[in-house]
């Protein structure tokens, strides 16, 4: 798949990650960019100096009004990278634990099956199309100090890795990315492992959908972590 001439949309744009996504994707002459995130002005402001490749819209992924409207909007879609996300580091021994994991879900997990769900009639009219959810080595191990963000990745690695074979059939890629810590916002403290830059992983990403990789690990510390503990699937009829 190459990523030259194709219509983006990207979730969470004015994160870190979303920004470094969206950049590289410019640098790769996609067609054109739909840069989303929650309030417009914020997206004015981090993408000013950007060319009219790049599209801002107005999204709340927890909001299925929000949602519907993108997709009458953006139905030239080709390529959708589920990227918004929200890490609140809390872990399940808290009075507000609960309140904390619903909102990971809404994100993180929920609002990426409406995503998906509402963009498949745009995505499955076009050749060469795919669905990219970003996850976390915490889709594939517990990080005990954010369990509940844990509980909303890992609930969207099973998403991913139960929809590919169906989606395939309507020609449309389903692809994974894999990533430890990113020097984010969401990631501001001092961490033990080594903590990637946004435009590092968001190149290992780009290159990982136009090789069309299912499952793309973008930085050392997941490469060697999926090396000694393999990613296996087990279906059950």
């Amino acid at each position: 798949m190459i990523l030259k001439d194709k219509t983006v949309l990207v979730t969470g744009a004015d994160g870190g990650l979303g920004t470094a996504l969206v950049q590289e994707l410019i640098n790769r002459n996609v067609k054109k960019v739909y840069a989303t995130g929650l309030k417009l002005q914020n997206l004015k402001n981090q993408f000013q100096n950007y060319d009219n490749r790049v599209e801002l819209l107005e999204l709340d992924v927890t909001s299925t009004d929000s949602i519907q409207a993108a997709a009458l909007n953006c139905n030239d879609t080709e390529i959708l990278i589920n990227n918004a996300g929200i890490e609140l580091k809390i872990p399940f021994l808290k009075e507000e634990a609960a309140k904390t994991a619903l909102f990971e879900m809404k994100v993180n997990y929920i609002g990426v099956i409406e995503m998906i769900n509402n963009f498949i009639p745009h995505l499955q009219k076009n050749k060469d199309t795919c669905i990219v959810n970003i996850l976390s080595i915490g889709s594939l191990a517990v990080i005990k100090r954010l369990g509940t963000y844990c509980a909303s990745k890992t609930a969207t690695h099973i998403l991913t890795e139960t929809i590919r074979e169906e989606l395939e059939a309507l020609g449309i890629k389903v692809i994974g990315a894999y990533m430890g810590y990113v020097n984010t916002q969401m990631t501001k403290e001092e961490t033990k492992s080594h903590k990637s830059e946004p435009e590092e992983i968001a190149y290992e990403i780009c290159n990982g959908i136009e090789n069309e990789e299912e499952r793309i690990f973008p930085d050392a510390t997941t490469l060697n972590f999926v090396k000694k503990n393999p990613i296996k699937t087990v279906f059950f009829d």
